[in-house]
């Protein structure tokens, strides 16, 4: 079996094909597969982690991330050498599921299962290392059995918490005016402002440089806008994936 310091790829097919595909439209590739790589900075926190882990597992970056021989000749490779080589890899790196040991042409979807259980998956993470390992052979010409379904994957959802009664409730901010907005309250230092804002009872605050112009405002306010939407995303993204990661442990 592969390291088992190494999950199965439990990333979609898709985003894996995705990915090296991009790979493949560069034609100066860097030494090191990692998340500072333009193509993966695009994707969440959680999709980097299962991609690079999906590289890995296929052997074709090392445990550091740097890019393996056999990456450069599954990039260089056509559409035909790319699905033998995508074929030799699944075999090499699922050897438990295709050593002969497992009757992969005729087994059915508890049986696989339990077998990728061996690989120290559970929960959703199972479901979506059979999902990829299935639509991985399907492309690459395996024969799987027809009475493997891909699991379903419950939606990850966020607990309601209950309002705390004892907690006062913070009264909003008065809205600003637009002399205001134009002369937001001075820090100590005069060369930055610094725009309040409170939330939930906690201070926070946004400084930024005195002077603007009404551009470099509309600019600053598309681009706070920007960020905080996608640190969100990418927050939420990798609370699901710890909170999952934690349940594989303790299972």
């Amino acid at each position: 079996m592969n390291d088992k310091a190494i999950k199965p790829p439990y990333t979609s097919y898709k985003s894996f094909e995705t990915l090296i595909a991009e790979l493949r439209s560069h034609d100066v590739l860097p030494d090191v597969i990692d998340r500072s790589l333009g193509l993966l900075r695009k994707r969440s926190g959680s999709e980097q982690a299962a991609l690079i882990a999906t590289l890995k597992w296929f052997k074709l970056i090392d445990n550091d991330g740097a890019r393996t021989k056999l990456l450069d000749e599954y990039l260089a490779a056509d559409e035909a050498q790319s699905n033998t080589m995508l074929k030799a890899m699944i075999e090499k790196s699922y050897s438990a599921l295709t050593n002969g040991t497992f009757n992969l042409k005729s087994a059915t979807t508890q049986q696989m299962t339990d077998k990728f259980r061996e690989y120290e998956v559970s929960g959703s993470t199972l479901g979506k290392c059979i999902s990829f390992f299935l639509a991985a052979s399907r492309d690459a010409g395996i024969q799987v059995s027809p009475h493997v379904k891909a699991p379903t994957v419950a939606p990850t959802t966020k607990r309601k918490t209950k309002p705390n009664l004892a907690t006062p409730i913070t009264p909003a901010a008065p809205e600003q005016t637009q002399h205001d907005r134009k002369h937001p309250a001075k820090t100590h230092d005069d060369s930055m402002i610094s725009i309040p804002i409170p939330i939930a009872g906690k201070d926070g605050a946004i400084i930024l440089p005195k002077g603007m112009t009404d551009r470099q405002w509309i600019s600053v306010v598309k681009m706070i806008e920007f960020i905080i939407n996608n640190y969100r995303e990418t927050m939420a993204d990798e609370e699901a994936e710890a909170a999952e990661a934690a349940k594989d442990e303790s299972s």
